[in-house]
């Protein structure tokens, strides 16, 4: 033990200055420890922050496309009842205003024209359908609704791309 004590006594700076290194070492690796946790907790809070904006931002876009959908919606609704009641006034009017002419200004015509069955004059048949009649009204009526459709979708279409 004495070896050891006198050891000691002769490298007692030595040792002190081991330890004093070996202090300053752990404490820098406590600091750095720190800063780089520290770091780590910004850059965490900075993810969550931007993730936390983007999905507000895509919550309030998909609220605005269901709101333009919903109008476009109504929109197509109301202007096809519009349609629809067009073409039973268009109708109505065809029904009553039909007033005889008289028959003081009508020539007179020797013989009975030969007529055309105005049903059959009114059918289209549909090359897709086969023996399927649809008349001119219908067709007209459908593409007045087809019209309509296309325009809500072009209308729809524009005002969802001005959100980006």
């Amino acid at each position: 033990m004495s070896w050891i004590r006198a050891f000691l006594e002769l490298n007692k700076s030595l040792l002190f200055k081991g330890l004093l290194l070996l202090m300053a070492f752990l404490l820098g690796l406590q600091m750095g420890e720190y800063r780089l946790q520290r770091q780590w907790d910004a850059e965490k809070q900075a993810v969550q922050i931007a993730q936390a904006k983007q999905e507000q931002h895509a919550a309030d876009v998909a609220h605005v496309r269901n709101q333009i959908s919903k109008e476009i919606s109504d929109d197509y609704r109301k202007k096809s009842n519009l349609l629809a009641s067009r073409a039973v006034v268009l109708g109505a009017e065809r029904v009553l205003d039909k007033s005889e002419p008289s028959s003081a200004r009508l020539s007179a015509v020797p013989t009975a024209p030969q007529r055309v069955d105005g049903r059959t004059s009114d059918m289209v048949f549909v090359a897709s359908h086969d023996g399927v009649e649809v008349s001119c009204s219908q067709l007209i009526k459908d593409s007045e609704q087809t019209t309509l459709m296309l325009y809500e979708i072009q209308r729809w279409n524009e005002r969802i791309a001005s959100l980006k």
